[in-house]
């Protein structure tokens, strides 16, 4: 799913905390090798999961939604309403950098612009 607003509000309705995650498990990780032109994104994070999702360049792999105590890994055209507490997608490697200087907050969810969250709701 990149760029499909329609079913990017549907999906970022659906986002959610874990409640049974304590705050430092909700991890999110970023990978990618020399050759690769895509980094490898993981978040558990609501805030995050919801900019990655309404971010026109990112592909979403697949979402953590609960099944029973535990959790699973669905693609996103397979999202059948349940939470989503958990995001993993490829991000463009040309739509990221690291700053010269620190960002006025370490809120993690402002890694990812909030202007992405604006052009879905417009």
């Amino acid at each position: 799913m990149t760029g499909d607003h329609t079913a990017g509000r549907d999906l970022l309705a659906a986002v959610g905390e874990d409640t049974d995650l304590l705050p430092e498990e909700k991890e999110t990780t970023l990978r990618f090798g020399k050759r690769d032109d895509v980094a490898h994104v993981y978040t558990a994070e609501a805030g995050l999961a919801r900019r990655l999702l309404a971010h026109p360049h990112v592909d979403v792999r697949g979402l953590t939604v609960p099944d029973g105590d535990a959790r699973r890994d669905v693609a996103p055209e397979q999202h059948t309403g349940e939470p989503i507490y958990g995001v993993r997608a490829h991000v463009p490697v040309g739509c990221l950098s690291v700053r010269s200087s620190p960002r006025s907050t370490t809120q993690h969810a402002k890694i990812v612009t909030d202007r992405v969250l604006k052009e879905v709701e417009a």
